[in-house]
């Protein structure tokens, strides 16, 4: 448990559990779920590490099931299983969520396009994604760019070789509710992050990633927020392509490390609070 926090709620819930040797409590003065996520890669002890988020719940056989598809695939970097809505008032609101029926395993650049797992039920092969460079400490919640931290590393495996596997065999529920009212502001940082995100490859010479910025500006950030249009209704979600847009720029200003393809922090401007 990596705690960002700046009190003590945190610590104080968890004081009852610290004799349990199975956790392991690091308090960090660090900002970004990146950053933590990066911390905990390196001090972790086994070679499979899965991640969740603070709103999500998982099943007992979870962390069995994300072994099984690692071992069933060694060249995986990473996993990302279902993630499914927890109850809430669909009239009010949504939960961001994912689910495939059928397994896949991704080992190319068109494969990407249509992969969509999210962070929210994720593990990584511990050695290749140090190997790489971790996470990206510029995106995710907290950082410069604050999302797209998991499909960054997605296509950042897939560069270098690596394969990402999608799975049904297990799942989290997600118990993010979030407003109507507070979806366009979601979906623009979400957005943005993927185009940070995916402009890093052609900034390093790796032309054929191309294909999976071209495929979001083109089916999901244009044609798919024009479809309305055939219903003689107005369009939705046309914000998502100024957000990728947007992304993109702001990370062409960006140097990054070509190597590992993340952001080079030591760089980055100052952002005002």
């Amino acid at each position: 448990m990596v705690d960002q926090s700046t009190d003590t709620v945190t610590a104080n819930a968890l004081q009852r559990f610290h004799a349990d040797p199975r956790l392991r409590y690091v308090a960090s003065t660090t900002k970004g779920l990146g950053i933590a996520r990066n911390i905990g890669l390196q001090l972790a002890r086994s070679p499979f590490v899965a991640f969740t988020d603070d709103d999500c719940r998982v099943p007992s056989n979870w962390l069995q099931s994300i072994e099984s598809e690692l071992t069933r695939e060694p060249r995986a970097a990473v996993v990302f299983c279902n993630v499914v809505a927890g109850p809430h008032d669909k009239s009010a609101g949504f939960i961001p969520a994912y689910q495939r029926r059928q397994r896949a395993v991704v080992r190319t650049f068109w494969a990407k396009c249509r992969a969509r797992g999210i962070g929210a039920g994720m593990a990584v092969r511990r050695d290749l994604v140090l190997a790489m460079g971790g996470f990206d400490e510029a995106l995710g919640a907290g950082g410069r760019f604050p999302s797209a931290e998991d499909a960054d590393l997605a296509l950042r495996a897939i560069v270098h070789g690596w394969y990402v596997v999608e799975t049904p065999a297990t799942y989290v529920i997600h118990d993010g509710f979030r407003t109507w009212s507070e979806a366009r502001e979601l979906a623009a940082r979400d957005w943005e992050g993927l185009g940070a995100a995916y402009i890093k490859p052609l900034k390093a010479g790796y032309w054929r990633a191309g294909i999976v910025l071209f495929y979001e500006l083109l089916v999901p950030a244009f044609i798919e927020p024009l479809w309305p249009l055939l219903r003689l209704q107005r369009p939705r979600g046309l914000g998502r392509l100024v957000a990728l847009i947007r992304g993109c720029v702001r990370g062409l200003a960006v140097p990054i490390d070509s190597e590992h393809l993340v952001y080079q922090l030591a760089t980055l401007p100052a952002v005002a609070e």
